[in-house]
Formats: C-alpha cells, structure tokens, sequence
C-alpha cells in the first residue's frame, strides 16, 4: 500500500480527490441555494458562465426561468455542500 500526503494529493489531483474524498464540488445550482436574491443569483450565473463553468446556453436558460428558480433561494449556507468521504 502506497501512503501519501493527503494535502499534496490534492494539489496534484485535486478532482480526483474530489471525487475519492466523496467531496462534492459545488454547481452553480449549489450556489444558487445560498443565494439571497435574484439579484445575487444573477451575479452567480455571470461569474460561472465567465469563467467557463457552465455553457452560455445554459446561463441564458438559468437567467430565462429565474423567477422560478426562486424556490432554491436560501436553501443552503455557505458550506452545506461538503460531506465526509473516503480519504480525510
């Protein structure tokens, strides 16, 4: 069995570590349920599809049905997201 540093691991890999530490890295969905408003929620949708994380179809839909994206506002705080997984 091979031992290693977990912190250096997750800088090398940091998806697969991701991924074997059952992390779930947030969508823009996650943090659209921290989200306060349309307004903050708009500001999401622009930063992910900036930076490339989610398609300009798909922010020009999010942006398109906000007001029924309402239900998700203030689901979550800020780090409800994170789970305990296999490596820690």
């Amino acid at each position: 069995m091979i031992r290693w540093d977990a912190e250096r691991f997750k800088k090398m890999f940091p998806n697969l570590y991701h991924e074997l530490t059952g992390a779930k890295i947030p969508t823009v969905l996650d943090h659209l349920e921290i989200c306060k408003n349309e307004k903050e929620a708009l500001e999401i949708i622009d930063y992910f599809e900036r930076r490339g994380e989610i398609t300009k179809e798909y922010a020009h839909f999010l942006r398109s049905n906000i007001k029924q994206l309402k239900y998700l506002f203030g689901k979550r705080k800020r780090g409800d997201y994170e789970r305990r997984g296999l490596i820690d």
